[in-house]
Order: structure tokens, then C-alpha cells, then sequence
């Protein structure tokens, strides 16, 4: 078989050479990459020198690349794309084909499940994942597990190492894919192979999954999910996945809100005006309501994989561009086709003293924090806490404390991880205020029972509650603001561009000499 090399290139304009054969998947080529760079590769997505995105999906044959292509190496969205599934059952369970559609974060177990119990396609109940059959051919003997087969475009996939892996990790991110399904009979008896579900897909808070006809519920959806939120069996090839990346961080006049029930959204920190958006604005509970242990609010893990807000229906006149939008749009062509000058120091100097000013007036900070275990609380800290103080809480609510640890954060320079240090004041220094999202990510220190274990203490699990959101009115306030924000830009911008051609004509009239007598 030939191989041929491609090139794949970071922000940092590094070149990673990359052997590729015909058969090999782009999915494949991202993961070698990010690999080599230390990166992570279910943040970043393959482009050509075009800016055109590529199909993870395909074998490299088919992707129509030649040998020697340059690819862009870029960061992928952090809200998971919706994936529209085909299951092709087999004649055994009728034929035909159900569909439905996934977050592309969803594992092929998961799927299986969530067909088989009749949450997605059709209410109708499957046996997919539970089979067994006897070992003798008089239909008598003792009952060997069947083993669920899945050809995913020409690839196979049938172990439990590979019934883990996600749509996204397949290189599916959007679009439609057929999954055909087809049984294949093992040597193993039924029992023994629920017992090895229990070990890649069951919970690790101790759910432990039985045998026969009750285990079809015990090894099921939540099980997976807890898998997929951050604690990966240490057998599977993704248990050195890292956890989730941070979310955004908020506008003081913004509350926080839990990915559970919103989808996550991307923003630098803290910008001094904020646009409420309809698709990403959501609330959180007041804390009167909330359950709080010492002044803290505990949230439970999401009970779906698929955000709330992605379950309303949408309303089509939000679709329907409008003339603020054309003005917008212009303006933005106009002021990318200006030449501009690079800030002077003064200038520079004027803007961090703006920065400052407005970080004196912050009392205080909302944080929340994410556990590996998708747990999350929020954390009221003062303009005089520093970073070790916020470690130092954290590290109270624990399971697995001493263990290493680190704290990151989107900032204005991406993702950052804060500096555990008692000279840098959170306020001040860092430039936290509003609300602010921090992940808790293990250390390479960290021991595998830390990794794996519940994150957060017992006493603080109990007293965790649901986080519910009113997406409804939250999207018709951030309509309002959204267009209350474009509207104004424009008029700034006519004056200044009004007064700046007013003063070229004086210029030129003056350098000609009109005017003169």
C-alpha cells in the first residue's frame, strides 16, 4: 500500500509531517497531530489553505487531498453539533431502519442504549445490548452473550473499547451517518459479559450492574453519561481524555448558568459591554433557592446529553435578517477595508487605567466551578481573595484531596490555567468580575483512583439540586438587548466617519488652494 506524507500546520505556524496510506481517516491524521503538539484533539477541527472545513469522516482517498497538502490545524467549536443517526437493524429485529438525531458528543454505547429502551427513533423496545443465546444447536446449554456488531461506513466497530468511542472521535460532527447493526456470537457466557459492561460502562459511584433480564436498566443511560462526563474506564483508549474545557465567562449583569440546561458559548473575558444573545442567554437560580452548604450553591450533573435550549423550538423570525443587520454588516465591511495605526503608549496606558478603574468598583465575584464528574458550585469571592484561596475552597470540597490539581479558565489570551499563588488577587490581578467558569483539571500527578472516583464530597453531592432555566423569557430579553446593541454602534460610527471625511476635504481644499483670492 503507497504512503504518502501531509502537512498540518498550528496557529504557530509549527509544521507537523503526517504519513498518511489511502485508508487512513482524517479523524486519524487530527489525532496523530494534536498528539505531537501535546494537544487535545476533540478541540480542534482540520482545514485546507481555503478555510474550507474537512470531513473527519473520510478516508484520506476520498477527501480529495493530494500528497504534500498543508492543512490548517484550528480550534473546533466547544458546543457539540447535532448528528443525524440511521440505525439499520437487522432481520432478527424486523429490518428496517429507525433514526434520530445526537449531540455528536454521544458515545456508540449510548446510542445502542437509548434505541433500545425506545427514547430515540421509535417507541418501540429493543434487545440490542443484552443478548443472549445458548450454547448448544437443541436450543438447550448455557447462555453465551451475543455480541452487538456496528459497520459504521465500512469500519467495524465491536468491542467495548470501541463501542466508547463518541460520534465526534469517529470524525462525525454534523451532517447524517447509517449505522448497520448485525450480532455476532461470542464464547462467553452472558454473565461473565455483564460483568465487563460493568467495567467500561457502568458508574463509578458504585452502581453496579446485575445479571439477566434486571441488568438492562442497571447498565444503562446514566452509567454511559457518567463515562462521557469526565471519568473514562483506564482501560479504554480514551482515558487520557482531558476534561471538559471551560465555558464561558459572563458580564457581572449576567448570571451564571450550568451547561446542563444551556448550550456552551465562547467568550473572551469579561468584555465591558455585554450583547445578550438569544441562543446562548440563559439564568441561573437565585441562591435562596438553590441548595447551599456554607455558602455554597451545589448543582447536580445534566440528566441529558442534550442541552435545553437545543430542545426548544425555534421561532423563525429570528431567522429573518433585518436592515439593522445590513447596516451592521456594511459598517463591519467599511472598517476591515480602513487602514488603522497601532495604539501609541499613552493610548495603551489609557486603557489599562480604564481597566483598573473599573476593577476597583468589583466587590465581588460569582465563580463557578466544574468537576470532572460534571458536578458544578458556585463560589462568592471577594476583590481581596487570591488564587490560592479559591484552591484552597476547592480543595475543601474534594474527594480525592491532597491530590494535584489545576484551575482553568478562558482568558483574554484562551485557555489559561490559574496560577495557584497568594500574591494574585482574583479581582485585581486577574481580572475576574461577574461570573466567571473555572474547570477543575487533574494534574498529570494525579493518581487513576482520583481520576476515576467521584470529584465532589459526599455531603456536598447530597445536597445538589437540579438547575432549571426559563429559556423562554430568557430569549426574548437577550432579542431585546441584541438589537438594542446594534443599533447604537452605527450612529458612533457616522459621526466619526462623517468628521473624519469633513476634515480630509479642509485638508485638500487648503493644500489646493480653494478659497484664495
Amino acid at each position: 500500500m503507497s504512503t504518502s506524507s501531509i502537512f498540518v500546520v498550528d496557529s504557530t505556524a509549527r509544521r507537523t509531517q503526517v504519513k498518511v496510506t489511502p485508508g487512513k481517516y482524517l479523524r486519524e491524521v487530527l489525532e496523530e497531530a494534536c498528539r505531537s503538539r501535546k494537544l487535545n484533539p476533540e478541540g480542534y477541527t482540520l482545514r485546507t489553505q481555503n478555510n474550507k472545513t474537512l470531513d473527519l469522516s473520510q478516508p484520506f482517498r476520498l477527501s480529495g487531498l493530494s500528497a504534500g497538502a498543508k492543512l490548517q490545524l484550528v480550534q473546533a467549536s466547544r458546543s457539540p453539533s447535532v448528528v443525524s443517526v440511521a440505525l439499520q437493524l437487522p432481520e432478527s429485529e424486523g429490518g428496517g431502519r429507525i433514526e434520530d438525531k445526537f449531540p455528536s458528543t454521544t458515545s456508540l454505547w449510548l446510542l445502542l442504549r437509548k434505541f433500545e429502551d425506545g427514547v430515540a427513533g421509535s417507541a418501540r423496545k429493543l434487545n440490542i445490548t443484552q443478548r443472549g443465546v445458548p450454547s448448544g444447536s437443541t436450543g438447550a446449554g448455557r447462555l453465551l452473550y451475543e455480541q452487538p456488531c456496528l459497520n459504521i461506513m465500512g469500519r467495524t466497530m465491536e468491542s467495548f473499547v470501541n463501542l466508547q468511542k463518541t460520534l465526534a472521535q469517529l470524525g462525525y460532527n454534523s451532517g447524517s451517518v447509517l449505522v448497520r447493526l448485525t450480532f455476532a456470537k461470542t464464547e462467553q457466557p452472558l454473565e461473565e459479559a455483564m460483568q465487563e459492561i460493568t467495567t467500561y460502562f457502568a458508574s463509578i459511584d458504585g452502581t453496579s450492574a446485575g445479571t439477566g433480564s434486571g441488568a438492562s436498566h442497571s447498565v444503562g443511560v446514566a452509567d454511559v453519561l457518567a463515562v462521557n462526563g469526565g471519568r473514562p474506564n483506564a482501560e479504554a483508549d480514551n482515558a487520557a481524555a482531558l476534561p471538559e474545557a471551560p465555558g464561558p465567562e459572563r458580564n457581572e449583569d449576567v448570571p451564571i448558568v450550568d451547561g446542563p440546561t444551556a448550550p456552551t458559548i465562547e467568550n473572551d473575558v469579561l468584555a465591558s459591554s455585554t450583547i445578550t444573545d438569544p441562543d446562548t442567554s440563559t439564568t441561573e437560580p437565585s441562591t435562596e433557592s438553590a441548595s447551599t452548604m456554607n455558602g455554597i450553591s451545589v448543582y447536580r450533573p445534566p440528566s441529558s446529553s442534550t442541552p435545553a435550549a437545543a430542545l426548544a423550538p425555534d421561532d423563525p423570525s429570528v431567522f429573518e435578517p433585518h436592515i439593522e443587520h445590513a447596516k451592521a454588516h456594511q459598517a463591519a465591511l467599511e472598517r476591515a477595508g480602513r487602514n488603522t495605526r497601532l495604539l501609541s503608549d499613552r493610548e495603551l496606558a489609557e486603557q489599562e487605567a480604564e481597566r483598573q478603574e473599573k476593577l476597583a468598583t468589583v466587590q465581588s465575584v460569582r465563580i463557578r466551578v466544574r468537576y470532572p464528574d460534571q458536578y458544578s458550585l458556585v463560589i462568592t469571592m471577594t476583590n481581596t481573595d487570591t488564587a490560592a484561596d479559591l484552591y484552597s475552597k476547592v480543595m475543601d470540597t474534594l474527594t480525592a484531596a491532597p491530590e494535584p490539581f489545576e484551575l482553568r479558565y478562558l482568558g483574554s489570551k484562551g485557555h489559561q490555567t490559574l496560577p495557584n499563588s497568594p500574591s494574585q488577587r482574583l479581582v485585581r490581578d486577574m481580572g475576574f468580575r461577574g461570573g466567571v467558569v473555572v474547570t477543575i483539571g487533574w494534574s498529570p500527578d494525579a493518581s487513576l483512583q482520583a481520576r476515576q472516583g467521584p470529584s465532589l464530597k459526599a455531603e456536598y453531592r447530597a445536597q445538589a439540586q437540579e438547575l432549571k432555566v426559563d429559556l423562554a423569557e430568557r430569549q426574548a430579553e437577550g432579542q431585546a438587548a441584541h438589537k438594542a446593541a446594534m443599533a447604537k454602534p452605527e450612529k458612533v460610527e457616522g459621526k466619526k466617519e462623517n468628521k473624519a471625511r469633513g476634515d480630509v476635504e479642509a485638508k485638500m481644499k487648503k493644500f489646493l488652494g480653494f478659497g484664495k483670492k
